[in-house]
């Protein structure tokens, strides 16, 4: 086993980063992700083990935005993937996934984008969110222009408010006028819950059934119009273990593949792992019970409450005082840290941490072995 830092690990917090420590760190500028491959694998390993069958698995790729990542999904015979972006969805092209669902309703400019993706990877299943009549009109509109036919997932509003239709009547019409439409083809019902979070696992799988309640109301209804082949493609990290249960549903969870501090807080009856950590440096020390680290918002998301962005477990004590562009004050009482040392901490919100970095660091049998880029975190 390689050497560790001197005194650092035997000083403060064995047990909770004997699996992440990393020996030769000396050389490595900060702040930094570090990915831990063995722990992604085990992640999508306990994916798996939760469904049936592989089928029902539609991971989202939002959180990585990487091809090697995405090698790993299809090592382990996961062939269906959900992206948020244009980028994503070239990326995983790129990397030999076959059926993606851009999980967006793709307008203006981007409707083009999209269709000239679906031209320059002809071996690929590519298909895209519809919500309203105006968008599937333009895009049915450009897809015949370009001689193409595109695929369509009814998008509906199970409760997170941000877009979709509401499964009742007005979705049913969506349907019948989109398969009237030249150039498109209705496949399927789309429904997100994101906004389902109770850490109570009963209350939250018992939001998630009443949701479904409505969209495979509506997959009756529309299978009696004679619409047999719609697939539904639903949920999210926190509620996988509801359509996990649902036979022929597919699932879309994200965050499952690096983990995070705040799904851990929240669920840690799902079983997954921490697989990224962001690796910073005390910089400097305004008192003897603060010290300041190279951990700003530009290398850690910063969009909730200051005590909900980052846990180090070398203090256990430690509280956010502020943060800026590059800065992160922290007030973590009597435990002397030195100028210099290496602090490894847990991101809250490990896909906006993610989507700040340009790459990650490959950590292996605790050496860094390789950078994977991130290659669509661009637009």
């Amino acid at each position: 086993m390689p050497k560790r830092e001197a005194g650092y690990f035997d000083r403060v917090y064995m047990k909770s980063l004997e699996n992440y420590w990393i020996a030769d760190i000396e050389n490595t500028d900060t702040p930094f992700l570090a990915v831990y491959p063995d722990i992604v694998n085990r992640n999508i390993q306990r994916l798996i083990s939760l469904f049936p069958g592989k089928s029902q698995i539609r991971p989202h790729v939002k959180t990585h935005k990487c091809p090697q990542v995405v090698a790993l999904l299809l090592e382990a015979g996961i062939t269906k993937f959900k992206c948020a972006t244009i980028a994503e969805a070239e990326m995983l092209a790129s990397a030999g996934a076959r059926d993606i669902l851009l999980a967006y309703q793709p307008v203006g400019p981007k409707i083009n984008r999209f269709i000239q993706l679906m031209i320059t990877f002809p071996d690929c299943d590519f298909s895209c969110l519809v919500d309203n009549e105006t968008s599937a009109r333009q895009i049915a509109d450009q897809a015949l222009k370009a001689q193409m036919t595109v695929c369509l997932w009814i998008d509906l509003n199970v409760g997170m408010n941000r877009t979709g239709i509401k499964p009742g009547h007005d979705a049913k019409k969506l349907v019948e006028f989109c398969s009237d439409l030249p150039a498109v083809k209705v496949i399927g019902l789309h429904a997100y819950d994101g906004h389902i979070t109770d850490p109570d696992e009963g209350i939250r799988l018992a939001q998630a059934q009443k949701g479904f309640l409505e969209v495979s109301s509506l997959a009756e209804k529309l299978t009696d119009l004679g619409y047999t082949y719609l697939r539904i493609a639903a949920g999210s990290t926190p509620t996988i273990s509801f359509y996990a249960r649902q036979s022929g549903v597919e699932c879309s969870p994200g965050t499952f593949i690096y983990w995070d501090q705040h799904y851990q807080e929240l669920f840690p009856e799902l079983g997954f792992q921490n697989a990224a950590l962001v690796i910073s440096r005390v910089i400097s020390k305004p008192d003897t019970e603060t010290v300041c680290l190279d951990l700003g918002y530009k290398a850690i998301s910063s969009e909730s409450p200051a005590d909900q962005r980052v846990e180090m477990p070398q203090y256990p004590h430690g509280k956010v005082l502020s943060q800026s562009e590059e800065h992160l004050l922290v007030h973590v009482g009597p435990v002397q840290p030195q100028i210099g040392e290496v602090v490894y901490g847990f991101p809250f919100h490990i896909g906006r941490t993610c989507n700040l970095y340009e790459d990650c660091a490959v950590v292996e049998e605790h050496q860094i072995t390789k950078k994977w880029p991130h290659t669509a975190r661009k637009r």
